[in-house]
Parts: C-alpha cells; structure tokens; sequence
C-alpha cells in the first residue's frame, strides 16, 4: 500500500489500526518538515536492494530513485546558504556517480549505500537549519517490511 499523501509504501500493521482517519491510513511524515525528502529517503533505505535476495533490477530501480532523490533534495537545498549541507550533497552525487547500475560491480552497492547516507546526512543538515532533531528512519520502520533489513538486529 502507498501512501497518498507522499507515496511511502506502507506495511498495514495491525498496530496501526488507530491511525485510520475516514477508512484510509494516515501518513505517517504527515506535518513532519521535508516529509518528501524524509519518505524518499526511507523508501529507498528499506528498499528491496538492500536485501539479500535482490535482483539486478531492484538494484538498477534504486540506483535510479536514488538519483531522483538526490535531485529532489537538490531543489530542496535551492539557494539556502547551508555549505555543510552542500558538500554532503555533493559527496552522494560523487558516490552515485562512480559506478552505472549496469557494470555488475561489487562496489556500486557499497557506493549506494554511501550516497544514501550522505543524502540522509544533508536532509539532517536541513533540519537542523530548523532547529529540529535529525531523521531517524527507524521511527518509520514499523510502516516498512524491515524484518528482511539486514543487520536490524544491530540497529
């Protein structure tokens, strides 16, 4: 299920019950700050490439919503005088751009998985401009199929 406000695949959770609002589930980012850039980013976290069985296609999706989500965050960023924020971006776009989806390298995962984490680095920075604590996606786990993330058990 999607959530028609931000698009974030949700997990119905019987948990969730009361977050029904009129027969459809609420948000969860609903009235978060950059709630966009918040679902992007954890769409993509707990997305299917990070699993173990993932296909060359899960990981060429990702690799493509990650470049979107980096754009978005771009035009988020806009003209705000955030130099942190900025070379965050700047090292997930470096990162994403050091290897095609389609070279079958072991790397490419690995440089994924840094460019989400700089991305996630410049939506804090964004925040924190705010004045607001940084995003912490397992807050949204329970909205996400995370029992197939690995090392959760770490988290």
């Amino acid at each position: 299920m999607n959530c028609a406000a931000c698009g974030a695949e949700l997990t119905y959770d019987s948990r969730m019950v009361s977050r029904h609002v009129g027969g459809l589930v609420a948000c969860p980012y609903e009235g978060l700050a950059y709630a966009e850039l918040r679902s992007g980013h954890d769409r993509i976290y707990f997305g299917r490439w990070r699993k173990i069985d993932a296909t060359s296609i899960d990981i060429r999706r990702a690799y493509h919503q990650l470049g979107r989500h980096l754009s978005a965050i771009a035009q988020a960023l806009g003209e705000k005088d955030l130099p942190a924020a900025r070379r965050d971006l700047e090292k997930a776009s470096e990162a994403l751009e050091t290897e095609e989806p389609g070279d079958d390298s072991p790397e490419l995962l690995r440089l994924m998985d840094h460019a989400l984490s700089y991305a996630h680095r410049t939506i804090d920075d964004l925040l924190h401009e705010m004045g607001l604590p940084p995003h912490s996606p397992m807050d949204f786990a329970e909205w996400y199929n995370v029992v197939e993330v690995p090392f959760r058990d770490a988290w």
